[in-house]
């Protein structure tokens, strides 16, 4: 089985009754996508770091890949974090695909589903295996993804959103003369939670 170690930290009000679980790679995964944005509200995120050599198993290979042993990673991290009855969780780029496995998992915790910036599975063999969790998705889902994304446009989105029954798609067009085109989640930060944290904004 393969070993799965998981870094977290938290942001945002540490009493917040709505908790918001953000899952990400690289080297900002446990930075806040944009403080200003996150203090407009009352809510706590907690942001987990998944090493892209964690998702990148995800066919329908024997015993437990390398996304199945990093969600039960997960649920076992959070069920000590976040001892919430229900929480949003948000997937961003490739970890997206983590992020709906653990939704479709746990359906009964997890009542909204973000996902930023998600590309198509690469192959053939890991659509036809994502297809009957998307389909286990019962949150109520929203999907954003960039216009001029190279890896995650529409394309993508439809992929997702024709497999999760609840699910509403997005677009972002994005700045034309951006150097980067993909989609940035401070791009989108304040979208990502009037939809996972509705009714907390702060009165001013």
């Amino acid at each position: 089985m393969t070993t799965v170690e998981l870094e977290d930290a938290s942001t945002g009000s540490p009493g917040a009754a709505r908790v918001v679980v953000l899952l990400r790679e690289g080297s900002t995964a446990l930075v806040d996508p944009d403080a200003a944005v996150t203090r407009r509200r009352d809510v706590r995120v907690v942001m987990v770091r998944v090493d892209d050599v964690e998702v990148r198993e995800l066919g329908g290979s024997s015993g437990m890949s390398a996304a199945r042993a990093t969600v039960a990673a997960l649920e076992s991290l959070l069920s000590d974090l976040v001892p919430e009855a229900t929480f949003a969780l948000v997937g961003v780029g490739a970890v997206g695909e983590v992020a709906v496995r653990l939704a479709s998992d746990s359906s009964e915790r997890i009542d909204r589903l973000v996902l930023v910036a998600v590309p198509t599975p690469a192959t053939a063999l890991d659509r036809d295996d994502l297809g009957p969790v998307l389909a286990g998705v019962a949150a109520k889902t929203l999907i954003l993804n960039g216009q001029r994304d190279p890896d995650a446009a529409a394309a993508a989105a439809e992929f997702h959103r024709a497999g999760i029954g609840s699910a509403r798609v997005e677009m972002v067009p994005g700045p034309v003369d951006a150097p980067e085109p993909r989609l940035a989640l401070s791009a989108v930060w304040e979208r990502v939670l009037s939809f996972g944290a509705p009714r907390t904004t702060r009165r001013a």
